[in-house]
């Protein structure tokens, strides 16, 4: 029985339903998995019919959905096309569908009800719970099981936080981190050691005060404020964002849970450090690249972003006179950029995150042969060569932690400023992450997400006190939990 959002009746039948037109899959019979996360439940699992792409009469057409772009995206197909030259039996074509989670999440909803998917969906954290009580996935785990596939290698957080009732769903993940961005120069301009950065929120304050003290910017710090921060500093805090063990226990997730004394306190310093000149906080809006150009502009010193940047801003400091967004602006002078990453600044103490990123799923709408495919595709993008390419050309962290076991990925992460930044957030993914407590599970995850961010904004922008506003954003969650839980996916 699924006890995170769901209602068991409708997972019952999708997995039914997934189960169905699996003959001559050669899975070796096994359709119950106990998985690989700390909940050890079991559960029935569809078959994975690993052996049906030996029995294709021709070229089984791979087709990916996905929202990377620029270096990320080609990565992505440079892979597919590595993957094509190197067997006759399958050919990957990767398809975006939009530049973010949720163009192509709404896609993939209205390609639901006409089986009109994909092969393999990447998405992102998210859509975990809800992608699975759509009954459209081939559960990782079903072909882990099939095959034997050893997962002893693979990140023990990443997969523990994908897993539901001992079911990991995604088969493979692209994983990042976050990082503290700083300027080394704006450091030493106010008597500061540029090797002793911030551990907390509180120490963050006080260096931002002493650089503005110093007269340095008027403004140190400046950040995208989004959900998902909020959700790193609260999870790195041990404050679960929902009931029913944060939707991983044995019961029903009904209500929110984050309206609690540590989040007013986060929500505080907020507001306390935008009232004091000490923080500018951009709108959470896709595409907003503003907080780096503070950075590159020295108009503030000190910004919070995903480790995946660090290669785009090593390319920037090296003279590709770009910013994340691909805008050109050659007016910034590189000469006194001098920029320094850090473990991020905790609630309590530094480098405690959430597990986040995307997550590649195998859907069961397609042919066994398509399904088999995809899963052989994957198992590539799984292994230490690709995984190697995956951080070398655009940054994301390895899932096969083999792969930092590579020369070539032991040169880039000890010699270059990007790979030791990299280095670094794969360190707060392999401590940082409590593979125990890992992060939420919640149906409604789009509409928690929009809570919070309204709840931002009336803090940040209408003055609202921080105990008012998450009482408001608490109350909306708790109302799409009830909501979900009655109509299901």
């Amino acid at each position: 029985m699924i006890h995170t959002t769901r209602r068991p009746a409708l997972l019952a039948v999708a997995l039914l339903l997934a189960s169905c037109g699996g003959g001559g899959d050669g899975a070796g019979g096994n359709d119950v998995g106990t998985g690989g996360g700390e909940q050890g439940a079991t559960t029935l699992l569809p078959s994975c019919p690993v052996g049906a792409l030996e029995q294709a009469s021709g070229p089984v057409e791979v087709v990916v959905w996905t929202f990377l772009q620029a270096k990320t995206g080609e990565t992505l197909r440079a892979l597919a096309d590595q993957y094509n030259a190197a067997q006759s039996k399958v050919r990957v074509r990767i398809e975006n569908q939009g530049t973010n989670n949720d163009e192509v999440w709404r896609k993939y909803q209205a390609g639901i009800g006409a089986r009109d998917l994909p092969a393999i969906a990447i998405l992102d954290d998210t859509v975990t719970v809800a992608i699975a009580d759509s009954g459209t996935v081939l559960p990782a785990q079903s072909c882990i099981d099939a095959t034997g596939y050893d997962t002893s290698d693979f990140l023990r957080a990443g997969i523990d936080y994908y897993t539901i009732d001992g079911v990991l769903y995604p088969a493979s993940l692209n994983l990042s981190g976050a990082l503290l961005y700083y300027n080394r120069h704006h450091f030493r301009r106010a008597n500061l050691d540029v090797n002793d950065t911030p551990a907390t929120l509180a120490e963050l304050r006080d260096t931002a005060q002493r650089i503005k003290d110093a007269g340095v910017v008027a403004t140190p710090v400046v950040l995208n404020l989004g959900p998902p921060l909020i959700e790193m500093w609260l999870t790195g805090a041990g404050v679960p964002i929902v009931d029913n063990d944060n939707g991983r226990g044995d019961s029903i997730t009904t209500r929110a849970a984050f309206d609690t004394d540590t989040t007013v306190e986060l929500y505080t310093w907020i507001q306390d450090m935008v009232r004091d000149g000490l923080l500018r906080v951009v709108p959470n809006t896709p595409g907003q690249i503003d907080h780096y150009l503070a950075m590159a502009q020295q108009n503030a010193s000190m910004t919070i972003e995903t480790s995946t940047a660090a290669t785009s801003i090593e390319a920037f400091l090296n003279g590709d006179l770009r910013v994340p967004g691909g805008t050109d602006y050659p007016d910034i002078d590189l000469q006194a950029l001098d920029i320094g990453a850090a473990a991020v600044p905790g609630i309590r103490e530094p480098g405690r995150l959430q597990m986040g990123g995307g997550a590649w799923y195998i859907t069961n709408t397609t042919a066994p042969a398509v399904r088999a495919a995809a899963w052989d595709f994957i198992t590539f993008v799984n292994s230490v060569p690709s995984q190697v390419r995956w951080n070398l050309e655009d940054g994301y962290l390895p899932f096969n932690v083999a792969a930092t076991r590579d020369p070539a990925l032991i040169e880039w992460w000890s010699t270059t400023t990007s790979g030791r930044w990299l280095a670094l957030a794969y360190d707060e993914l392999l401590n940082g992450v409590d593979p125990r407590f890992p992060g939420p599970l919640i149906g409604p995850h789009d509409e928690f997400r929009t809570a919070i961010r309204n709840s931002i904004d009336s803090v940040v922008f209408a003055g609202d006190a921080p105990a008012d506003a998450l009482r408001v954003a608490a109350s909306a969650t708790t109302t799409a939990l009830e909501r979900y839980q009655e109509e299901g996916f």
